[in-house]
């Protein structure tokens, strides 16, 4: 359980495999173990670098209001160099996409290839009340009925819901994860995706890196319309609609890999 001091804060990170480095950025409360799936299946090819960002799994709870967007990308890029890293790969799902735009944007010779997955650059009214919603719900709910009730009906696909097992498979993996996010953590984090909400459009056009968007065709949180806007936006990027909700990197997690493997391999 590997741990560096990053932008004054401890920053909890792991290594798998060997051979060009990808980068791996979770979204909205979720800590680095939430790509246990693509570990799996790109680590035999790629070096995987999977991290917690400030204020989720064992990395530390700063006190800060809020945790923009921009440092967020900027703690990336920071661990990226303690780890003698100058180019990788960089997947962001969801908030994490938004990290990953503005990594490239701010630290672009960092960024070989750029997948943005259930993400968007703007999202509408719908989309902030509900990451709004999931902040208030989060100071009353215990854990399970925090996941169980209100993040995996947003997350998952209703095709996801009936498969046998699969929603007590997924409850007990996150309630068995012993580095739960606490609300202050979510919270600080949704301020910050809040505020960078939209605030990058226009500069999506200096994105040079090859970029695949990657979108569930079921997902109700960031909808493939999202994801339109983006591979219209970004110069260089490339739009592939897979099957699953916003969670598809879990619930289709076969065919997100093959689509990632493929891009990965197409670039330079």
């Amino acid at each position: 359980m590997p741990f560096v001091e990053i932008n004054k804060i401890r920053v909890h990170y792991e290594i798998y495999g060997v051979g060009d480095p990808v980068l791996m950025i979770s979204g909205l409360s979720a800590p680095g173990m939430n790509w246990l799936y693509q570990v799996r299946d790109l680590s035999p090819h790629y070096q995987v670098i999977t991290f917690d960002n400030r204020g989720v799994g064992e990395s530390e709870l700063p006190g800060a209001e809020a945790y923009p967007i921009r440092v967020m990308a900027d703690d990336a890029a920071r661990l990226l160099q303690h780890l003698g890293v100058r180019r990788a790969h960089v997947v962001g799902a969801s908030m994490g996409g938004a990290i990953a735009q503005e990594l490239a944007l701010r630290h672009p010779a960092v960024v070989r290839g750029l997948v943005l997955a259930c993400t968007w650059a703007k999202g509408d009214g719908r989309f902030v009340h509900t990451v709004e919603s999931w902040v208030r719900l989060a100071q009353r709910l215990t854990l399970e009925e925090r996941f169980r009730d209100v993040l995996f009906p947003m997350v998952y696909s209703p095709a996801f819901f009936e498969r046998p097992g699969a929603l007590k498979e997924s409850l007990i993996r996150v309630l068995a994860y012993p580095f739960p996010t606490t609300p202050e953590g979510m919270e600080r984090q949704a301020r910050g995706l809040l505020a960078w909400n939209g605030s990058r459009v226009k500069d999506l056009r200096k994105i040079k890196a090859p970029t695949l968007v990657l979108v569930g065709r079921d997902d109700i949180l960031t909808p493939p319309v999202f994801s339109r806007t983006l591979a219209r936006l970004i110069p260089k990027a490339k739009l592939q609609i897979i099957a699953g909700g916003h969670g598809f990197f879990i619930e289709e997690a076969e065919a997100f890999n093959r689509a990632v493997l493929a891009f990965l391999r197409r670039v330079k």
